[in-house]
């Protein structure tokens, strides 16, 4: 079937600098990222997993959904990747629609991250819950929330949604991955019983970390990336398999990124760039313009917090490009 086009909410006509020309914006993505590539030296892709440390440190790919407008991209767009945390973003949404904004947050914070994010610091705090759903904490306590009688149906949930999303059927699983993460995730196993010993998961710790290691290898590219972001930049219900993901989830979940979606260097992020994001260790990255735009983007080296460096540096020439305040 392939990917289709994803008819997700009307976009104002408008003409900011050059998002106004697909022809021009084309050629202003290709300088960014020009002028992004000499900072790729100062990162490292990740060798957390054998499959994430094959990829090449000088990769670079951006993609941006205008909606009507069409998709542009720019960089080395073929590439294919795990989304890891970027998954984090729409497994919360689909939490938010399941259950609803006060059930999910009785069981996760909204504050900034402390420490790594997959550190036992992400929940040691006074509330005794995980300090945000992006921290691998969070996450585990926001899979256990989703709809699924075993981990594999759990995870073919998500994988369903990020097709719907994406408008793309062919999308699927990177089982080795998962399998490796499942094999090395000692960290989020840790993160896990804990979480279990306080009472705020009732899945198995196994089964639960099953289900997590699948969403986060479910394989995409940046156009994909692009597609799924701008549903989050409606200001406007949107339906997909069949619910209603509400503008007030959108969001919420939109201004979660902001502050939360770069860990602990989320403070100096909103403040730099001040688009809504999120960062996967794979290098994959996405952002939000609200009413306008979804950005996808895949830059596998990392810096010290995890962040792609090169998506961050894309972000910040594009919010400078498109003087957002």
């Amino acid at each position: 079937m392939g990917r289709q086009a994803w008819p997700v909410c009307t976009t104002e006509d408008f003409s900011t600098k050059w998002w106004n020309s697909t022809v021009i914006a084309t050629e202003s993505l290709d300088a960014l990222i020009d002028q992004v590539r000499p900072f790729l030296s100062r990162g490292e892709v990740s060798n957390y997993l054998p499959e994430l440390s094959q990829a090449r440190s000088d990769e670079l790919a951006v993609a941006v959904d205008l909606g009507a407008n069409g998709v542009i991209t720019a960089g080395d767009n073929g590439a294919t990747f795990t989304m890891q945390s970027v998954v984090k973003v729409f497994t919360l949404l689909l939490a938010l629609n399941y259950r609803g904004k006060e059930y999910v947050f009785e069981r996760v914070g909204r504050d900034q991250a402390v420490g790594s994010y997959n550190s036992l610091e992400t929940f040691i705090r006074d509330s005794g819950v995980p300090v945000n759903p992006f921290v691998n904490a969070g996450a585990l306590v926001i899979v256990d929330m989703l709809p699924g009688h075993d981990p594999d149906s759990r995870a073919a949930h998500v994988l369903e949604f990020i097709r719907a999303l994406t408008g793309n059927a062919e999308i699927s699983m990177n089982i080795d991955t998962a399998r490796s993460e499942l094999l090395l995730a000692d960290q989020n196993r840790a993160l896990g019983y804990c979480l279990r010993s306080r009472g705020l998961i009732s899945t198995g710790v196994e089964e639960l970390l099953w289900a997590y290691c699948q969403m986060c290898a479910i394989e995409v590219d940046v156009v994909d990336l692009a597609h799924a972001s701008r549903v989050l930049a409606g200001g406007s219900d949107v339906h997909v398999m069949g619910q209603v993901l509400r503008a007030s989830q959108l969001r919420l979940v939109r201004r979660l990124m902001l502050y939360t979606g770069m860990y602990e260097a989320s403070g100096h992020y909103a403040c730099d760039v001040g688009i809504p994001a999120k960062c996967g260790i794979s290098g994959a990255m996405i952002g939000v313009v609200r009413h306008h735009q979804g950005i996808g983007i895949y830059g596998p080296a990392l810096d010290k917090s995890a962040n792609s460096i090169g998506g961050l540096r894309l972000m910040q020439l594009i919010s400078a490009t498109l003087d957002i305040d």
